[in-house]
This record gives C-alpha cells, structure tokens and sequence, in this order.
C-alpha cells in the first residue's frame, strides 16, 4: 500500500531542486539537494494511506510549491505541489502536478474523510472530467497532531472574477459540470468562483472543473430531469427545474439563462409577451385603471426596455469576456 513522505517543515518553500542544482527557490527549502537525492523521506512524516493512490504501491514524497490557502483557524492548509514516486528508496523522474489539501485535528480530518470518501464513490466515475483525479488521502499523527492529506490532481488556477464576467465556453462548462455532480448524487453547497478552476490544453482550450467538496450534501437526490442545459435559452420554471443550487448557478452566477418573466404593476409576464407594448399589456392581468393609457403604455414600454437590455448587456460581456 502506497504512503506519503510529507515534508515535516512545510511552512518553508520546499522545492525539490535534485535535477537542477543551479536552481533557485523564493525561500529555504525545508531538504538540501544532497538529501533530497541520497534519502527522500529523511526529514518527512510517512502517512498512513486511508484511501490510497490506485495506481501506486510505493511511497510518494511531497515537494511543496506554493500555499495557496489557509483557514484563518490555522486548522486547513491547501499546496500546490509536485508529487515524485519513490522506488528502492530514491526518487524516481514519476512526477504529478498536484493539489495537497491538508487538515489538522479530528473535527478537521473528518470533513476531510468525508470529501476523500466521496471522491472514491460517487464522484469516482467523474475524475479527470469535472473534477480533478484523486491521487489518495493520508492520515497519520504529526507533532502538529492529527494530519491528514487528500492529494488532488492539479488542475489550473481559480476564477478571480465573478463567473458571469467570462466567456460562454467557460461558464457553460462550469453549469454542465455542477449539473453531473448533481446527477452523481452530489449537491456542492459552495459553488463559488473559488472553487471553479480552468486549465488550458495545448489549443488554448479552457477545461473546467469544480473542486472542493468539504461542504457537499453526500446524499443528494436531485429532482431536476434534464441531462443537459441550453444556454441562453429563457429560463424553466422553478416547478420544471426544482433544484435551488442548479437553478442560481444558471441564472445567477453564470447567466446561462434570460429571466423567464417581464414585470408590470406587480405582475410576472411571461417574457415571450414582451415584444411589444400591446402584447404586454393584453397579457397583463391586473392593469390599473385609475391611470391614464399614457402613463400605462409608457411602463409598459420601460418593462420591455428592461427585458432587452439584459440582452444587450450579455452581448457586451461577451463581446469583451475576462481572460484566464
């Protein structure tokens, strides 16, 4: 069963520099190039594998690169890494670009079970896809106490805008990808730009996948029927599409939809109506008529202005959409 040499000073830079002896670093490395070389789990913790890598028998050492968060508890730390195979005790040239996301304490380990637990079972079927590969999840006592390590495939850098500022391809893929989670029986409960990650192929083709489950609803029975999504299309009606995240992913986050109802005097009017003043209001049941035609035919015109420049705004973005 595979382990994890986990490097005991993590809170320094530490880079594995054994191919590059000329290479610098942005702080001390926690292993000389010449113990990286000669022993790599000198100065490391192994850890025991609760979930191990399926495709390695062997040890694994991480070299860390990068923090790139920190719960303001100090209880959760997330790497970005690079994971080397060890074999008769040196390092192999076998290397993975990872995420390490690592929890100290029983209450913070648990959460961590939990999201390794279902990266093994219901999102299994999903890895590599929409969400990134699991490379196993490792549990030992450190002198930090309790640790544990769920090492994910790296998959790119977080959105830095709200979502709904990208281009359609990126916000599509993020929709589709939330909707197969769902249907894996999974509800995210924090789809959040920070958790929606994209990577480029050699094309220059985006890749989106969501990450970050230690929130997830592990037994969702998603009633939406759809296997799909059409984008800019007007929106289901709630009774058509009762799923409260899929719904305000689409409509909220990533403006997948247009708004399904026109308003007037309190009234919610179906958008196809919104054509022109007359249709409007022939479709407006409760039209006052204490107000002169004016006045009415004049709101109804602002309601149908309104409706047609969420259009020309969608267009705007985009025309000129946030880059990766």
């Amino acid at each position: 069963m595979s382990s994890l040499l986990w490097p005991r000073f993590f809170t320094s830079f530490d880079s594995d520099d054994s191919d590059d002896p000329d290479s610098e670093s942005s702080g001390p490395p926690s292993l000389s190039d010449s113990e990286s070389s000669a022993d790599p789990s000198e100065s490391c913790y192994s850890l025991e594998a609760y979930i191990a890598d399926r495709d390695v028998a062997v040890p694994t050492r991480a070299f860390l690169q990068t923090l790139i968060s920190a719960g303001s508890d100090g209880n959760t730390q997330v790497f970005r890494a690079e994971l080397r195979i060890v074999a008769n005790g040196r390092l192999t040239e076998q290397r993975r670009e990872v995420v390490c996301k690592v929890a100290y304490g029983e209450h913070q380990i648990e959460i961590l079970r939990k999201e390794a637990d279902l990266y093994n079972t219901k999102l299994r079927n999903l890895q590599g896809r929409v969400v990134p590969f699991m490379y196993g999840c490792y549990i030992d006592d450190t002198e930090e106490g309790p640790t544990g390590v769920l090492v994910l495939q790296y998959c790119g850098v977080a959105l830095t805008y709200e979502l709904k500022y990208y281009a359609l391809t990126i916000r599509y893929q993020a929709v589709i990808a939330l909707l197969a989670i769902h249907k894996a029986g999974v509800e995210h409960n924090d789809f959040a730009e920070r958790n929606i990650v994209v990577s480029k192929n050699g094309k220059g083709r985006p890749h989106v996948r969501i990450v970050d489950f230690g929130l997830a609803d592990h037994d969702h029975a998603c009633l939406v029927k759809h296997d799909t999504i059409t984008a800019y299309a007007i929106a289901p009606a709630h009774v058509d599409f009762p799923c409260n995240e899929l719904f305000a992913a689409c409509m909220e986050h990533a403006h997948i939809w247009f708004p399904r109802y026109a308003h007037l005097f309190g009234n919610f009017i179906h958008v196809q109506h919104a054509t022109s003043v007359d249709s409007l209001l022939q479709h407006c049941p409760d039209v006052p008529d204490n107000e002169e035609e004016s006045y009415v035919r004049e709101w109804a015109q602002r309601s149908i202005d309104e409706v047609a420049k969420m259009w020309e705004k969608r267009q705007a973005l985009d025309a000129n959409p946030v880059s990766i």
